[in-house]
């Protein structure tokens, strides 16, 4: 690597969303990009494909001491106005933290306040780590409200994402005559709540459920699944799109979701939302006027959402917002975040 960039960020996996971030920053500042692991069994192997237009190494296929190595004599002999790590979750993270000048430190946030322990021992560690950062980059509310609670004193960057999905030129608006397809992108995970979402379509057989995913409760989820609801398994990111314009709503009814970018996705290809309470991106990108956020606490609060949004006045209001969604703008506001410490 170049011995002098202005930002060096320190990252887990190459996933797509965060390769076009990247580039895009790139585009403005040297950047350097550390990968620390390659891959991770739960996605695509599309899901890490990308051209990369910056400078990176992935230290993925090395040994944790070679890794230290790497890390610690990168910090020693480069010139950087910021090392930007992300998360708390990996010891490289830690000996970052430590090494680097605090005034250099700064720290992505995408754990939110639902999901993430801020009491006890887990919560002392945490403080501890953000003790060692000015700076936190946090998707939106709920992790800015996880920071708040960890007493975090730095400055909060609000970035209203997680990444740049690969944006689509945005729908133009056509009304329905009806709302009969409905579609779930994701794992097929507990924390998905996906039990309950196939409980509800089961009641509901004049609608369809497309499940487009895969992970441990498949085969539970196809053995009380009715003939309405139809599991898709894995499909690549570069063929997505069409799975989403095929349906008139997404719907993501997660137990827990620090952010949720597919609903960023389902936007983007002019589909109207359904989204619980404890979806991270619920307070940032939804809202009355393009979706439906419901509460996990109400037992019928899913089943009056999808109830609501049949009616087609409402539904095709909703569309119609949803087509004047300006992703290109939302992207580039994300990433003059990570610009904004050079104006």
């Amino acid at each position: 690597m170049n011995s002098q960039v202005d930002i060096i960020f320190i990252t887990n996996l190459p996933s797509f969303y965060k390769i076009n971030l990247y580039n895009r920053i790139a585009k403005h500042k040297k950047i350097f990009v550390v990968f620390t692991h390659n891959k991770s069994v739960d996605r695509n192997d599309d899901f890490y494909k990308g051209n990369r237009e910056f400078d990176y190494i992935s230290l993925g296929n090395k040994s944790i001491i070679l890794k230290i190595l790497f890390i610690v004599n990168m910090l020693i002999t480069t010139t950087y106005q910021q090392v930007i790590i992300g998360g708390w979750d990996q010891l490289l993270f830690w000996i970052t933290a430590f090494i680097s000048n605090v005034n250099k430190n700064g720290v992505v946030i995408e754990s939110s306040i639902i999901e993430s322990g801020t009491t006890g021992f887990k919560g002392f560690v945490k403080k501890l780590f953000l003790s060692r950062f000015t700076k936190a980059y946090v998707s939106g509310k709920s992790q800015a409200n996880l920071c708040s609670a960890l007493n975090f004193g730095g400055k909060l960057i609000f970035t209203n994402g997680v990444g740049v999905f690969n944006v689509r030129p945005q729908q133009k608006y056509r009304p329905a005559r009806e709302v009969k397809n409905f579609i779930y992108v994701g794992r097929l995970s507990p924390e998905k709540n996906l039990l309950q979402l196939i409980n509800k379509f089961n009641d509901l057989p004049e609608l369809n459920l497309n499940i487009v995913g895969f992970g441990p409760q498949e085969m539970l989820l196809k053995s009380i699944a009715k003939q309405n609801i139809i599991f898709h398994g894995a499909i690549r990111n570069t063929e997505l799109y069409k799975f989403y314009q095929q349906n008139e709503v997404f719907i993501l009814p997660s137990i827990s979701e620090p952010w949720g970018m597919v609903v960023e996705e389902a936007l983007n290809c002019g589909l109207p939302v359904i989204v619980s309470d404890s979806v991270g991106c619920a307070e940032e990108i939804v809202n009355k006027s393009n979706g439906i956020v419901f509460k996990l606490t109400d037992p019928a609060g899913l089943k009056n959402a999808i109830i609501k949004i049949l009616n087609i006045n409402y539904y095709n209001s909703l569309r119609l917002n949803v087509s004047k969604m300006d992703f290109e703008k939302i992207a580039q506001e994300q990433v003059n975040c990570y610009l904004c410490m050079f104006s």
